[in-house]
């Protein structure tokens, strides 16, 4: 039986926060050290294509492999320990990644990391949702610290390398300065710190996170096949096909959306805290969301999720309000991500046999980080050929019939899921 102690939840808690601020203390910059002058900014001079792959193809090869990984810590081996050697490999991983100045070695060793990341990831869920009574309840509260880690970790930073003549300031992330010299060889210095970050996240990990032993299986596969069997469960193949659908235009939004408010009339400065807007609203809404997760249920919960997306893209489609809205709008992210993206880990733990809880979990990731990412790379080609007139950025204008494109796919998703998901009345007690 799981015991919810209250320093098993402070322990839970900073392993979210730990495992997501590796990712959110140099995520949010890499393109601009990656892609920045070497001889003007000391940046490496990566082209937007190089870029992309860095990021975006790495992370998603991690994600398609990730089941793969993931399937010993249910099977073979403790996952608090499977998950801290995970962290400590990629740590020296991540590490190595920031001497190297080609981008044969960025890119392999980026991907070398994701595969041990992504994984993590999805035993990092597990394992909370192992050891708390009312996961419906209870894990929002524990997964809100990915969001303060994304936020906390990333200005922290900042604060400390990258700016000078710090000064108050009202607006997020509530200090402003002067970018150091030469702020692109400063900022890729993150990378370093992520490194000795995971390292020492996977020593803690190895002593100090709650026991989670293998659990013994009956069914004599391997438990990525049983996890794949899930889709027999109509609830769970009509749930990760929506994801299948909204997965790439989520990835999309990140793609476009710092140039949708530059070309709105934002200035530069201010694109971090305005996208960090949304970050602050989805700590706010995981508190909502373990109150009202075991009252309205999950099909209501994605529901609004759901339609907090097509609503984002609607809004941002009506390019003529006024820029404040459009800012605002990046609260909505919060919604989106709290009453989707997490309440989908939190109805797949529900399900899935105990016996397959992490490689459940990872499951959701191979569509949501693994393949998603991948079409958004084709869509967004495909719009942009149809609707900005260069077949490369868009102008503001152009941007309307953009977003309102992807609101109607979107939306499509929210049709697919009222109408065809049913909970499946399995109690968490029997997951």
């Amino acid at each position: 039986m799981n015991i919810s102690l209250p320093q098993n939840y402070v322990r839970l808690s900073a392993m979210m926060f730990l495992q997501f601020g590796i990712y959110g203390l140099w995520l949010p910059i890499a393109g601009r050290f990656l892609t920045a002058d070497p001889a003007t900014e000391g940046g490496l001079g990566f082209t937007e294509g190089q870029m992309g792959m860095i990021v975006g193809i790495a992370a998603s090869v991690g994600a398609l492999c990730s089941p793969l990984i993931v399937q010993f810590a249910d099977r073979r081996f403790p996952a608090q320990k499977f998950l801290a050697v995970l962290m400590m490999v990629g740590g020296l991983l991540k590490i190595c990644i920031y001497p190297q100045s080609t981008f044969i070695a960025w890119l392999l060793l980026s991907v070398s990391f994701t595969l041990m990341f992504m994984p993590a990831a999805a035993i990092c869920n597990a394992v909370a949702m192992r050891h708390l009574d009312e996961p419906s309840r209870q894990f929002p509260g524990v997964r809100l610290w990915t969001a303060v880690a994304w936020v906390l970790v990333g200005w922290t930073f900042s604060f400390l390398v990258l700016k000078t003549n710090v000064q108050p300031s009202w607006l997020p992330p509530f200090f402003k300065g002067d970018d150091v010299p030469m702020v692109a060889a400063e900022m890729k210095k993150s990378v370093v710190w992520s490194g000795i970050m995971a390292f020492g996240y996977g020593v803690w990990a190895f002593f100090f996170l709650p026991h989670t032993p293998p659990v013994k299986s009956e069914s004599g596969r391997l438990a990525v096949a049983d996890a794949f069997s899930l889709l027999k469960i109509p609830s769970i193949a009509v749930l990760l096909l929506v994801t299948l659908i909204i997965s790439p235009m989520n990835t999309i939004y990140f793609m476009q959306c710092a140039k949708f408010l530059t070309k709105a009339g934002l200035d530069q400065a201010y694109l971090m805290p305005a996208m960090a807007i949304g970050q602050f609203c989805e700590i706010l809404m995981y508190i909502v969301l373990g109150r009202l997760l075991p009252k309205l249920g999950f099909r209501t919960v994605l529901s609004i999720g759901i339609g907090a997306y097509v609503f984002r893209f609607w809004l941002f489609g009506s390019v003529g309000l006024p820029l404040g809205v459009m800012v605002a709008g990046q609260a909505i992210h919060g919604l989106c991500y709290a009453f989707f993206t997490s309440t989908c880990f939190i109805y797949i733990n529900k399900v899935a046999p105990k016996d397959i809880g992490s490689t459940a979990q990872s499951l959701f990731n191979f569509i949501w980080y693994g393949i998603g990412p991948l079409l958004a790379v084709l869509l967004n080609g495909v719009l942009a050929a149809n609707f900005a007139k260069t077949g490369k950025t868009f102008e503001l204008s152009e941007f309307q019939p953009f977003w309102y494109s992807l609101g109607a796919i979107t939306f499509v998703g929210l049709i697919v899921f009222i109408l065809f998901f049913r909970d499946a009345k399995q109690p968490e007690s029997e997951a």
